[in-house]
């Protein structure tokens, strides 16, 4: 059985965007797993006591450990298959494991490189998007991980101009105007980029899901989850660049499973 490890929060169902490229992965390939939620300030220990290592190093070069992580345990022998994190590699981990299962990552080099570029890319190519959200996550977030999360994600967007927490960000009615405005154009681009690799269908490759929908995938339903899938601002993202965005998601829905 593979366990997956995920953040909670008071909404009672997964809404993290990094751990739902590996829940839409694990879903399209049909794999089984359940879910261990842990709280922010735990999941260093978390990942330590499984022998998963970190998956990048912080601003003062201690190793930083993030989720998703996934834990894969043989049922007959006990056996640990796989202990390992971060979204691309757990999707390379599961192509070459379950090799039955729909591939969604191509076997070629540069396919390869264009997928992981644009895993690693998206976020940062949206910045708008991360003061947004953060800050929306804010009241939902549950209560173990609250104080953790709003003191490392303004040091990851505004340590440097020495803001600490995400409540002391600038958010009122202009920020959130310029924000938003600035998103919409972020989506434009997005568009752009998915249009230059799509064929005959609406996915990134055209008729053919790989991992970078799932990243896309990931993106959207984080933002439906936590802005509200009836919000107006939801509304807003649905119908950027002709309705796009909205249609992709639902494009999605066979694969919410969310093994919770």
């Amino acid at each position: 059985m593979i366990t997956l490890f995920d953040i909670p929060s008071t909404l009672g169902v997964p809404w993290s965007s990094n751990v739902w490229k590996t829940r839409f992965t694990l879903n399209y390939k049909r794999i089984p797993y359940k879910t261990e939620w842990v709280v922010y300030p735990d999941i260093e220990a978390v990942l330590k006591k499984h022998n998963i290592g970190p998956t990048g190093t912080k601003g003062d070069g201690t190793p930083y450990y993030s989720l998703p992580a996934i834990l894969h345990v043989d049922d007959a022998t006990g056996e640990i298959k796989a202990a390992l994190a971060d979204s691309f590699h757990i999707a390379a981990y599961l192509d070459k494991a379950y090799p039955d299962t729909p591939r969604i990552l191509p076997e070629d080099e540069e396919g390869l490189q264009e997928q992981k570029a644009f895993a690693d890319g998206l976020l940062w190519d949206m910045m708008p998007l991360l003061t947004i959200m953060f800050k929306a996550v804010m009241p939902v977030m549950n209560e173990g991980s609250r104080e953790y999360f709003s003191k490392a994600r303004a040091m990851n967007l505004y340590g440097v101009y020495g803001v600490h927490r995400l409540e002391n960000i600038p958010y009122g009615e202009e920020e959130r105007r310029v924000l938003w405005k600035d998103l919409e154009v972020c989506f434009g681009k997005l568009e752009e980029k998915v249009a230059r690799t799509d064929g005959e269908g609406v996915w990134f490759k055209g008729d053919r899901i790989t991992f970078a929908d799932f990243v896309i995938g990931g993106l959207l339903i984080w933002m439906r989850t936590i802005l509200g899938e009836n919000s107006e601002e939801w509304g807003r993202v649905s119908a950027w660049n002709g309705g796009r965005w909205g249609r992709f998601l639902e494009g999605l829905k066979e694969y919410y499973d969310t093994a919770v």
